[in-house]
């Protein structure tokens, strides 16, 4: 049986994330329900990275097995019946103990906002028409990299042995149309970037100091940062593999 992995890219805005529920439809959901028409027959999907509700995805991936016959050429097929706001922008053959989620070395995300009203940006990029300190913000950020414990970015009811991410880069930039916020690391926390974007921007805005930053980072205590930064600015843009890749032609 043969493995392979499929990169997806999509706009969260209509699911209720990436993993598969009962309750509402999702990537994982829609991507299975034309596996299974194409193939007529079930075809589970392992993910790569789990996206909340009204997230975005540039890059993310499935892994799955099969002795049935896959070739590029049946992308055409998959996108015609899969909704508009999902693609299959590859397929890849890889060796058979390749794993979607476990194998990634790093992922990286990207959080969007926008200074002036745009109705184009409009549920792609969170507008935040206020006056920041972006020098102030970037050297709160880059305190990131000195620490491993994020505990205080972390949402309650998350299932894990540890809270230590190691971030390998954390900045913010200027764009035409406001900042992004980009952020590398081997894992993140439920609810972590959003956690952090909103905190960090209670640093430009002058609502804490560098120094009450600080404290919060150090404090576990998640009751101290700001969770309330929306989903849909934010975007997984980036898995990174072994190179192990071999696209279907």
């Amino acid at each position: 049986m043969a493995r392979y992995f499929i990169e997806v890219s999509y706009d969260g805005a209509l699911f209720g994330g990436f993993q598969i529920q009962s309750n509402c439809e999702t990537i994982q959901g829609e991507v299975e329900k034309v596996f299974e028409t194409f193939f007529r027959t079930a075809i589970p999907l392992t993910g790569a990275s789990r996206t909340d509700a009204g997230v975005h995805a540039l890059q993310n991936f499935f892994h799955f097995d099969t002795d049935l016959l896959v070739e590029g050429k049946q992308l055409y097929n998959f996108n015609a019946m899969l909704p508009s706001s999902i693609v299959i922008k590859n397929i890849y053959s890889v060796p058979h103990e390749a794993h979607a989620r476990f194998d990634a070395t790093s992922r990286s995300y990207i959080y969007k906002l926008h200074t002036q009203k745009n109705p184009f940006l409009e549920g792609r990029s969170w507008y935040y028409p206020f006056p920041l300190d972006i020098e102030m913000m970037q050297m709160a950020t880059q305190s990131l990299l000195t620490y491993t414990n994020f505990e205080s970015f972390s949402k309650k009811k998350t299932q894990v042995n540890t809270f230590d991410c190691a971030i390998s880069k954390a900045y913010w930039e200027e764009t035409a149309d406001g900042f992004t916020f980009n952020i590398v690391s081997n894992r993140f926390l439920r609810g972590m970037i959003r956690g952090l974007v909103g905190t960090l921007l209670q640093v430009g805005r002058g609502q804490i100091s560098l120094e009450r930053w600080h404290e919060i980072v150090l404090s576990n205590n998640e009751q101290l940062a700001d969770f309330s930064t929306p989903a849909h600015g934010l975007y997984l843009s980036t898995i990174h593999y072994p190179n192990y890749l071999k696209k279907l032609g």
